[in-house]
């Protein structure tokens, strides 16, 4: 999910899942410029229909790493952020194994299709 991903580098390694974290890896595709990618996301339930994705992964051979926290219950979730001075919304649903959702902002419109690893 190319959302202003090149100022989002980070040299630090990615931050360990834990056990009740759900684990996501995929691909996420722009609509208005080509800067699809892969990526990895780690969800965590903060309870209440809250979560928090760490999102991350390689592009142009440049780290990315940005957290974002969304609300609603797994088949509809909502979320914003503002990543690079950018503007985003997005919605989505975790199931069947799956973190699928389509954004939009300020910068970059697209989707992101994610499969749980292990499963």
């Amino acid at each position: 999910m190319r959302i202003a991903l090149i100022g989002l580098v980070l040299l630090a390694a990615p931050a360990t899942a834990r056990a009740e974290d759900h684990v996501y890896e995929g691909t996420w595709i722009t609509t208005n410029r080509p800067l699809d990618g892969t990526m990895t996301c780690v969800v965590t339930e903060l309870g209440n229909d809250n979560w928090r994705g760490h999102f991350y992964g390689v592009w142009h051979g440049q780290e990315f790493s940005y957290e974002v926290k969304f609300s609603g219950p797994p088949e509809k979730l909502r979320g914003r952020a503002v990543i690079d001075g950018a503007d985003y919304e997005w919605t989505g649903q975790m199931s069947g194994g799956r973190f699928k959702g389509k954004f939009g902002g300020s910068r970059y419109l697209g989707s992101f299709s994610l499969k749980q690893k292990g499963k």
